[in-house]
């Protein structure tokens, strides 16, 4: 849950692999069954900036220099 809340724009896939990551062994549709459960939208409905918005405001908060 914390995953889900505190990254907006992952979705059951992303929130499976970082736990997969991190040693714990839990099936993207168990994953996608908890979000359901406590009422998470999917991530598009949760993410509260567009795409474009996001490619804005990436190099405001990036050290790395656009190519």
């Amino acid at each position: 849950m914390r995953l889900a809340k505190e990254n907006p724009t992952w979705g059951y896939r992303r929130i499976h692999g970082e736990l997969a990551a991190l040693g714990i062994k839990v099936a993207a549709f168990t994953v996608w069954e908890i979000l359901k459960a406590e009422g998470i939208d999917p991530a598009p409905d949760r993410g509260s900036s567009s795409w474009a918005a996001f490619l804005r405001s990436w190099p405001a908060t990036s050290s790395r220099p656009l190519r």
